[in-house]
């Protein structure tokens, strides 16, 4: 997944797991990338450091790729250079990342020298103070979410009971003779990516990019969550047999799981799950009713303890929102603090002497 359509998704976000970062899937070493991690890079260090990068490519007509952070924090995060198979991320908390084949797999790249280390060791404890509420602020989040998904799992489990299953898989089954093509021997590539991150408003999409990037949408209205997960992985599955490169976007409540949405960049395709706590509507979409795939008698048995589940879920994704927004303040004002600290034009500097490296 290139270009346009990489725009659609976030590769970085709290989740009900933690912090997850798409970020080393950009260029697996075993595929022969150079990848580089980049420390110390707080206070915009990092992102004047890509920012330069990116100018030197351009400037010499080798273009670069560069990825963008999560909503919050609109800056690079990673930049992909092809001309020299190289990736550059940034692996900075909370979503830290470690060299798993040190020089062979990964290399370090520190910006610690762009800073005036002297000026922040006088604000030591004011760092000190404010890095362990960020900290608090993003676990308390991250509870939450947890929180949250458990109820949804509750939800899913109760109203699993009532799916009938081989009228999905006749769905699906359908859906692919009539928009993919047969198969070419070729097994399609799959990407994992986020296409909703949690932000201090609530959960964020990125509507325009995906409407600048895909033509057709079809949109699932599953208010349970147990219905979309089945159809969609039954999809990439013959997506995937059929030759199809498709990017599969799990729930944040469950970053490893099963998509809740799908994309396949290939066909201008994009399949996503609406709810009443996550409405999605896009013009011309085709809209699909989860309720065709439920047994609705037995699924009324259940109505009381849905709806039960549904509001404690709203209650809690509020809750997480809130702590992401003060997470989101105190870490502004980290940054803050590190900015002042950063020596002019020391971040450019490192990068247009990493850039001679290349040359």
């Amino acid at each position: 997944m290139g270009g346009m359509a990489e725009q659609c998704c976030f590769l970085r976000t709290n989740t009900a797991e933690g912090c997850v970062s798409r970020l080393p899937a950009l260029c697996p070493p075993e595929e022969g990338w150079r990848v580089l991690l980049l420390k110390s890079g707080r206070g915009g260090a990092a992102e004047a450091f890509l920012s330069a990068l990116n100018d030197f490519a351009e400037a010499e007509g080798r273009p670069a790729q560069a990825f963008w952070d999560a909503p919050g924090r609109e800056r690079r995060c990673a930049l992909r250079l092809p001309a020299q198979k190289l990736c550059i991320l940034e692996a900075e908390a909370p979503y830290a990342l470690e060299a798993r084949l040190p020089g062979a797999g990964e290399e370090l790249l520190s910006l610690d020298a762009c800073r005036d280390n002297a000026l922040l060791r006088t604000r030591r404890e004011d760092l000190r103070a404010l890095n362990g509420a960020w900290q608090r602020e993003l676990l308390r989040a991250g509870r939450f979410l947890r929180a949250a998904r458990a109820m949804k799992k509750d939800m899913a489990f109760v109203a699993g009971e009532t799916l009938d299953l081989p009228k999905i898989e006749r769905c699906a089954a359908r859906f692919a003779a009539r928009r993919f093509p047969p198969p070419g021997g070729r097994v399609g590539r799959e990407s994992r990516r986020f296409l909703t991150a949690v932000t201090g408003q609530g959960l964020l999409l990125r509507r325009s990019g995906l409407e600048a990037a895909y033509s057709r949408f079809v949109v699932l209205e599953d208010d349970a969550g147990a219905a979309a997960p089945l159809l969609w992985n039954l999809l990439r599955s013959y997506a995937l047999g059929n030759g199809l490169d498709v990017v599969s976007c799990p729930c944040l409540l469950s970053p490893h799981g099963e998509p809740e949405h799908l994309l396949i960049p290939a066909l201008e395709l994009c399949c996503v799950t609406a709810n009443r706590r996550h409405p999605i509507d896009f013009e011309g979409a085709q809209r699909m009713q989860a309720a065709r795939f439920f047994r609705k008698e037995a699924l009324q048995e259940h109505r009381c303890r849905l709806r039960f589940c549904r509001r404690t879920m709203r209650e809690l994704l509020g809750e997480a929102y809130q702590a992401q927004a003060a997470a989101d303040i105190l870490r502004a004002q980290i940054d803050e603090i590190y900015a002042e600290a950063l020596l002019p034009g020391a971040a450019r500097e490192a990068a247009a002497s990493f850039w001679r490296t290349l040359s």
